[in-house]
């Protein structure tokens, strides 16, 4: 108590809603504020962006009483074409802090938290390296913390699911929970409800591919299949076989537009193509069927053909200029080699915190795991350190609110370590549906050693680390393949990585 203002820290910000315990004199006036961001031991009132502060008055009505704070409807952007409600009656808000100002005492605090059903054990992952296990906490608590509507949701604002923002929520929930609930109905809020980036609807084979994957669900393979096709964009086609901009759907290359390094396009460009090649190699992986693969072939010639120049990527046919994107989006999509990019190991981060996701699985690719885990752990404004100190408990929509002014403070498509640090320092991916296969392929990078909880359908893979050695376990129906050997249950050996 500062005078007549109570402050309270609930430790990390939470959607839900909050009850207080006020003993004080009938009639009495109080307020109750809440909002993600504090300075100097009081609430945040004009954080900027869409970081969350809502207050409201309420009357004191007897000696001793709980109330309830309620919360302002949520009332998303015009722009927004969904909005997802909250489940409960009561509107729901993401907050850290409370505080409360008026001639009273407060005897108690209560914060209902929107949680989605979810295991804290059930992924898990320490190591020598500090600030990767304040990050892998930080990212892990962002995909439970904005999970409680059912579906992924891209953020507070506008509380809408968008493909782009599941591509990387989706990997990073299955890296932390074996519930398939949320995927699944996101999946099926997807079915009928697109959104206007080329390269979201492009996603969505990538997604279901993924879903596929870690749940073992394979009945969604049939049952998505008119869909899937719809989202290949075969109408916006031009004359060579690339696609564009059309009436709905656009270009989106990266987001917000001020982190595209410069990348130049008219229209048709690089990145969505290369997208496009992702979608239809994972087409061709679900069904089975040649014409996918043949016309994935044809779109990497064509790709080639009219943006692979004088050694290097270009943003599109009638540009020379090779943005960051066009660097990395052709090796994580399968268009180049890593060693086609010499400048790839060289990178710094100069994409937003959705296209960096991108970024390290080219790094990653290219066994650059030194470099990737620089990155991961840099302090930079483009860092999740940043983040942090900042004073977020859930990854934010932007780097920092000097990249995007209007950004939240709940966004999980900031969240891409989740999933990166499983798949690729850990090394655990599944390449047969429910993990009955995975490749277990670590790159440490500059970590001594590690311990790795990984959860499947059937149980737990779990990896341990140091100094070059590891030991993995694994359900009984899952088979491990490393360097070209395969095991099941346990095995263990060196990685020439200390």
């Amino acid at each position: 108590m500062d005078g007549q203002i109570y402050f309270h820290d609930f430790g990390k910000a939470a959607f839900g809603t909050v009850e207080v315990e006020l003993a004080g004199t009938a009639g009495t006036v109080v307020e109750i504020a809440i909002g993600e961001a504090a300075e100097g031991g009081r609430l945040n009132r004009f954080p900027g962006g869409f970081c969350c502060f809502k207050c409201g008055k309420i009357t004191l009505t007897s000696p001793r009483q709980w109330y309830k704070f309620e919360i302002p409807p949520h009332r998303a952007p015009r722009y927004t074409k969904f909005s997802i409600p909250s489940p409960w009656q009561d509107e729901v808000a993401p907050f850290r802090y409370l505080e409360v100002t008026g001639d009273c005492q407060v005897c108690n605090v209560k914060r209902h938290e929107l949680f989605p059903r979810w295991d804290d054990d059930a992924g898990k992952f320490r190591s020598s390296c500090e600030s990767l296990n304040r990050i892998w906490e930080f990212c892990k608590y962002s995909i439970k913390a904005t999970a409680g509507f059912g579906v992924f949701i891209d953020g507070e604002r506008e509380r809408c699911p968008y493909e782009g923002d599941t591509y990387i929520n989706q990997r990073g929930w299955f890296c932390c929970s074996r519930d398939r609930g949320i995927p699944r109905q996101t999946l099926e809020f997807f079915r009928d409800n697109a959104t206007w980036p080329i390269e979201w609807s492009l996603l969505m084979p990538v997604i279901v591919r993924d879903y596929v994957l870690y749940s073992g669900d394979e009945a969604v393979v049939s049952d998505f299949l008119p869909v899937l096709k719809a989202r290949l964009l075969d109408e916006l086609e031009n004359e060579d076989g690339l696609v564009g901009s059309g009436e709905f759907y656009k270009e989106l290359i990266d987001w917000p537009m001020t982190e595209r390094d410069g990348y130049e396009s008219a229209g048709t460009s690089l990145v969505p193509n290369c997208v496009r090649f992702m979608a239809l190699k994972c087409m061709a992986e679900l069904y089975g069927e040649r014409k996918f693969e043949e016309k994935a072939q044809a779109l990497k010639k064509v790709i080639r053909q009219k943006m692979f120049r004088d050694g290097k990527f270009v943003d599109s046919p009638g540009s020379s200029h090779s943005a960051q994107h066009s660097i990395f989006f052709p090796v994580a999509t399968g268009i180049a080699t890593p060693d086609e990019i010499p400048e790839l190991g060289k990178l710094d981060i100069q994409c937003s915190v959705y296209a960096v996701q991108f970024l390290f699985d080219a790094l990653y690719q290219g066994r650059f795991g030194h470099r990737a885990q620089e990155l991961l752990c840099s302090s930079g404004k483009r860092s999740w350190l940043n983040m942090l100190d900042a004073g977020a408990t859930i990854t934010m929509e932007a780097w920092d609110m000097a990249f995007k002014p209007n950004s939240d403070w709940n966004h999980a498509w900031g969240a891409a370590p989740a999933n990166i640090i499983p798949r690729y320092l850990c090394g655990v991916r599944p390449v047969k549906p429910g993990f009955r296969e995975f490749v277990f392929d670590p790159q440490p990078g500059g970590v001594r050693y590690f311990q790795s909880v990984h959860p499947t359908p059937d149980g737990e893979i779990r990896v341990e680390f140091e100094d070059g050695k590891f030991s993995v376990k694994m359900p009984g129906n899952c088979r491990a393949f490393y360097r070209g050997e395969s095991f099941t249950e346990e095995f263990s050996g060196t990685t020439g990585e200390k």
